[in-house]
């Protein structure tokens, strides 16, 4: 028989801009889905870790991101 020890997801997500909005509109509601993401993780009870956030050159906003797996438990990853 094998149990999970422990276990993390690791993602690099990027909120891509919308083709209905200007470029600036649709920066800022890139910006702003990242941050209703971080703010999802917050409230959802999971551990997690922003390891990095940041622009592309397009100006999408691009979040890594480390969470916990289901309720299994994390372990030293986070």
């Amino acid at each position: 028989m094998k149990r999970v020890q422990s276990a993390m997801l690791q993602q690099t997500l990027k909120f891509v801009l919308s083709d209905k909005l200007s470029h600036s509109q649709a920066v800022e509601y890139s910006a702003k889905e990242a941050d209703d993401y971080v703010h999802q993780l917050e409230s959802g009870g999971l551990k997690f870790s922003i390891l990095s956030r940041k622009t592309d050159s397009d100006g999408a906003t691009i979040i890594e991101v480390k969470k916990q797996y289901n309720n299994a438990p994390t372990g030293d990853y986070i």
